[in-house]
């Protein structure tokens, strides 16, 4: 029985945030339809790739945050997994070649303000 190869998608380039919302365990729900994360895949090598991100922290101090991330496509082309350089695990969909579903997941840092649990949703698409 032969077993039919699915293509990779390529996820290089460059991608924006269309919307975020998330759940805090102290701060309780948060939705931005107004989302500023640009996302730049820097480099893919098969199914890994990396980059980084930048957005503003809105809800906690305004500030814009850069961020590293590594990830990974499923073996199928779906799904990806990406952690950040800093604390974050996300896991996603992609949608179609313009469009990637993550769900992103915040473990709580001892001794950090602010810094407590969090499950959020984040759609991001391709900039054309």
């Amino acid at each position: 029985m032969a077993f039919a190869q699915s293509s990779i998608p390529d996820l290089e380039g460059k991608w924006k945030s269309k919307s975020y919302g998330h759940h805090h365990e102290k701060q309780g729900f948060y939705t931005n339809a107004e989302s500023n994360g640009l996302w730049v895949v820097k480099e893919q090598q098969g199914r890994y790739f990396f980059g980084q991100c930048t957005y503003v922290r809105k809800q906690i101090s305004n500030k814009k945050v850069t961020e590293g991330f590594s990830g990974v496509i499923s073996r199928d082309g779906k799904r990806v997994y990406l952690v950040d350089h800093d604390e974050d695990f996300l896991i996603g969909d992609i949608l179609s070649n313009d469009s990637i579903e993550l769900v992103i997941i915040n473990e709580p840092e001892t001794g950090v303000k602010d810094h407590d649990s969090a499950i959020g949703l984040i759609e991001i698409e391709r900039v054309k």
